[in-house]
């Protein structure tokens, strides 16, 4: 009986914990699925960069993006390495495959 009174709540914690993190990696893993399963094409309007400073190390980091107009009229921005990003250009047309995460240049 003793046990339970000390170990109980010390499980019941442990067990809430254990649900948080499960249904953290479900997030994540229901949000890259449904990235992956998207499939559209189109042609970017603008390459943009902005900085913003990282609050725990004081260091300024670059966000990169394109600006994209899909093909049903749509506006999408997709996020970027700053490797990709620089094999893009305005003009170009662009198309992300169902099945990847990153789109490709036509």
């Amino acid at each position: 009986m003793e046990n339970a009174v000390v170990f109980g709540p010390a499980l019941i914690l442990f067990v809430f914990f254990a649900v948080l993190v499960i249904c953290f990696f479900c997030l994540v893993f229901s949000l890259i699925n449904k990235s992956k399963n998207e499939e559209w094409s189109g042609e970017v309007i603008d390459k943009k960069t902005d900085s913003f400073e990282d609050m725990d190390t004081g260091q300024m980091q670059d966000y990169f993006y394109l600006l994209v107009q899909v093909e049903n009229n749509g506006k999408r921005k997709v996020s970027l390495s700053r490797p990709i990003w620089e094999k893009f250009s305005v003009g170009d047309k662009i198309h992300k495959p169902k099945g990847k995460l990153i789109p490709e240049k036509l």
